[in-house]
């Protein structure tokens, strides 16, 4: 197999289930390759700036401290939805897939960093993604699929 490492982008839109499941298909029987499923949660809550400049808060937003623990917990149910959602999708699936399985919520200030971002730290060779028609300035691909295209190191499949 070509591709042993690679990586979906997920969302839970019918585009990256679609992705889920070519994923599985391009790996096979492989048991040496593994499939990263991976949701980027937004981190550009509060911009760090307002956090840092202490004149700029008033008592209606948070300290430092308060906004890390906010983002570790919406780190930890994303992980956990995301995981629910991947097992639910694949079913007795899951179970017979020989490749490895890794699930995992991240953090990132933009999806598009996100996905490039992980794929380049964890040695991806393929990003299988899903598209989207929205906008004819991008032709058939969506926003985040057209940003990772244009980053990204290593070949990106899209899928419909």
């Amino acid at each position: 197999m070509l591709y042993k490492n690679v990586l979906v982008p997920f969302d839970d839109s019918d585009h990256a289930r679609s992705a889920l499941h070519t994923a599985i298909d391009l790996v096979g029987d492989d048991a040496a390759a593994c499939i990263h499923v991976v949701m980027v949660v937004s981190s550009d809550i509060m911009p760090p700036s307002m956090l840092a400049a202490p004149s700029v808060i008033s008592d209606t937003f948070m300290d430092y401290q308060n906004y890390e623990a906010m983002l570790a917990a919406m780190t930890e149910r994303s992980n956990k939805e995301l995981h629910d959602n991947v097992h639910a999708i694949l079913g007795q699936d899951a179970n017979h897939l020989a490749a490895r399985l890794v699930v995992e919520a991240r953090l990132s200030p933009s999806p598009v960093d996100g996905i490039s971002a992980y794929a380049s730290e964890h040695g991806c060779d393929l990003i299988v993604m899903g598209r989207r028609g929205l906008g004819a300035l991008r032709g058939m691909l969506g926003s985040v699929s057209y940003g990772v295209l244009r980053t990204a190191e290593i070949p990106v499949f899209t899928v419909k």
